[in-house]
């Protein structure tokens, strides 16, 4: 088990991140074009190491804002553990997401791990900006 430690430091961070994110959108359908060649995947992939950060202990946190999707624009969250063979619990990619504008719970949304060039795996998580939390306007 690895400790996420989220301190006011922490989520100042996760706060210039989500506006990192909003600021840069990624339109899917330009970057399933871009994807299909070697210089595109490596400017995606600038992209998204511009749109990491750290946190302690050993948390690797990327966020992205999709538009062109069916369901119009989404939040994805991509976190991952700088130790091979370890995953976040679900709770702790929880806390993230919700620093990072997620609402309902972590069932709610789309989730799946991804193997990582370099090192271990990540836990995707993937949710429409539409959805609201059950109860809330």
């Amino acid at each position: 088990m690895t400790a996420l430690l989220i301190g006011p430091p922490e989520r100042e961070q996760l706060q210039q991140l989500r506006t990192l994110a909003a600021e840069h959108p990624v339109d899917m359908v330009k970057l399933m074009q871009r994807l299909k060649t070697r210089g595109g995947k490596r400017l995606h992939m600038r992209q998204m190491a511009q749109q990491t950060i750290y946190l302690p202990v050993d948390y690797a946190v990327t966020l992205s804002i999709e538009t062109g999707h069916p369901c119009g624009t989404a939040r994805h969250l991509s976190v991952s553990i700088e130790k091979d063979g370890r995953l976040p619990l679900p709770e702790a990619v929880w806390m993230i997401a919700e620093e990072l504008g997620f609402v309902g719970a972590l069932e709610g949304c789309a989730l799946w791990l991804e193997k990582l060039a370099l090192r271990g795996e990540a836990v995707n998580v993937w949710q429409p900006v539409a959805t609201q939390a059950s109860g809330s306007a």
